[in-house]
């Protein structure tokens, strides 16, 4: 449902407000992190390791926060995560193979 286009509107000129679409993708996750965390953190945990959330900024956040706060304060560790990642994807393109026979 929520693609690139909604974390880095950068990317899709369609998008004129990003701030509002950031803020959009924002409360979707966060929704979606609450969910995980009252019915299964145990998929929760392993979505975070796949989004490679580090395990330190994780232990912070469930250390620090308030608990009715984790569910953003993790949602925006992914958007922060997500956004370098997409970074650097773009400041390092792969060099994609474009002949046929190969």
């Amino acid at each position: 449902m929520m693609g690139a286009d909604l974390i880095l509107p950068e990317f899709n000129e369609s998008h004129d407000d990003s701030d509002a679409h950031e803020r959009a993708w924002l409360e979707a996750v966060k929704t979606r992190v609450a969910e995980l965390l009252d019915s299964d953190p145990g998929l929760l945990f392993s979505h975070l390791y796949r989004l490679d959330i580090s395990e330190a900024s994780l232990s912070s956040i469930l250390r620090t926060e308030f608990p009715k706060d984790i569910p953003e304060a993790i949602s925006r560790e992914i958007l922060m995560r997500e956004k370098q990642k997409a970074a650097s994807r773009k400041a390092n393109p792969r060099n994609i193979i474009l002949d046929e026979e190969y």
